[in-house]
């Protein structure tokens, strides 16, 4: 096993030589820059290579390094819900990544986080895309780590930070790229549509999230912070993720299909305020599976379902 791969000055033939040469031996490779990897791998892997992508800790997991198991059934969710929500909440507050996690005392979270954001967020990232402007790029993840959650308006950002659109757009890709922020395409019929209407933007991790917008964990969970821990458990089982937004301002939180189903999801903090005009409309138009997702609020209706009832539902959907 090799990690930090990418410091090798050419990765691309070191395995290239092991594989074709030395089949008993198997190769891990990793490396904390994806970005970096990419671009050392000039030659082509095809066919000797399997990637992995490595996120955050989903919620499933983070119990489980907390030593939490369930088996999470109907007839028994009531029963175990209350303890949950506390523990989606912790995760929900410092976020999935593993050091984190198994640590207890909350200043020290604070402290690996905060290093996490200088090495690697405003050094790592900031060396490979050789930005020199880096007040500016502090600021701009600064706004989208405030904007999780929200359409992304690249004009606006470029306004707001008076930087030229294609270093924006740049700075963006980067971003991406290097597993910090994902960018979510509205749904519609027609790509072109797709194409050209504002996305929206999502950190992966809320602890990381809440640092760089609140520069403090928060004491409850706010609506677009629960709102992207949901996106950061989509993620990670892998779904091709839309949202819905009409120019009169009908919108719908997630849009989940596969060939032959399509799954609106709308999260909300509280079941009562997560019943809209929209949501039905979508299911009429498009004969969609409709689910709310909501913390807090009487079950009243068979649409509504926690967030680890939900994602096991769609661990099969694809």
């Amino acid at each position: 096993m090799i990690d930090e791969i990418q410091y090798l000055k050419d990765p691309s033939n070191f395995l290239k030589l092991f594989h074709d040469h030395y089949e008993n031996i198997k190769l891990i490779v990793s490396g904390s820059s994806s970005f970096d990897i990419k671009k050392k791998f000039k030659e082509s892997l095809v066919g000797r290579t399997i990637d992995f992508e490595l996120y955050p800790l989903d919620f499933e997991e983070f119990m489980m390094f907390k030593n939490k198991e369930y088996v999470i059934k109907k007839e028994n969710i009531s029963q175990i819900n209350n303890e949950i929500i506390t523990l989606f909440e912790e995760y929900n507050f410092y976020g999935g990544y593993p050091k984190i996690v198994l640590e207890d005392n909350i200043e020290n979270k604070k402290l690996m986080l905060y290093q996490i954001i200088q090495t690697y967020i405003k050094k790592d990232i900031r060396d490979l895309g050789d930005i020199r402007d880096l007040y500016t790029f502090n600021k701009l993840v600064e706004v989208l780590a405030s904007q999780s959650g929200n359409l992304m308006n690249i004009e606006e950002l470029s306004n707001t930070l008076r930087v030229e659109k294609p270093t924006i757009k740049e700075w963006i890709f980067l971003l991406e790229a290097t597993y910090i922020i994902k960018i979510v395409r509205p749904f519609h019929k027609n790509l072109r549509s797709e194409l050209v209407k504002n996305p929206k933007i999502f950190f992966i991790d809320t602890g990381l999230m809440h640092l760089l917008s609140l520069k403090a964990f928060p004491k409850i969970i706010l609506g677009n912070s629960f709102e992207t821990s949901f996106f950061s458990e989509l993620i990670k089982n892998n779904h091709n993720i839309n949202f819905w937004r009409t120019t009169n301002k009908q919108e719908i939180d997630f849009i989940i299909r596969n060939q032959k189903e399509i799954f609106t999801i709308e999260t909300k903090l509280n079941f009562q305020q997560s019943l809209n005009k929209s949501f039905f409309f979508f299911k009429k138009r498009y004969n969609s599976n409709n689910f709310i997702v909501s913390l807090h609020g009487d079950k009243d209706t068979k649409e509504k379902k926690y967030p680890w009832e939900m994602i096991k539902e769609l661990e099969d959907f694809r």
